[in-house]
C-alpha cells in the first residue's frame, strides 16, 4: 500500500474524525486546523490494503440518507 495511507481518516460529523494513533503529524495537523480528532489504533492497516475510510464503506448506518454534499 502507499505510505500515505494513513491520510485515509474516517469523518464522524463535520468537525471529528478518527486517525491512526500513531500518526502524530497528521493529528496535529488536523486539530490546528480545528478538527477534533479521536486517535484510533490501527495496526493492520498495510495487510488489509486501506484506511478508516476504506474498511467502513460498507457499513450500515440507521437514520435517513443524507446529503453531506448540499
Amino acid at each position: 500500500t502507499s505510505p500515505y495511507i494513513d491520510l485515509n481518516v474516517l469523518s464522524i460529523n463535520p468537525d471529528t474524525l478518527l486517525a491512526n494513533k500513531d500518526c502524530t503529524g497528521l493529528i496535529k495537523t488536523l486539530e490546528r486546523e480545528g478538527f477534533n480528532v479521536i486517535p484510533v489504533q490501527h495496526r493492520h492497516r498495510r495487510l488489509f490494503g486501506g484506511g478508516f475510510h476504506c474498511f467502513t464503506l460498507d457499513t450500515i448506518r440507521e437514520g435517513d440518507l443524507e446529503d453531506y454534499c448540499k
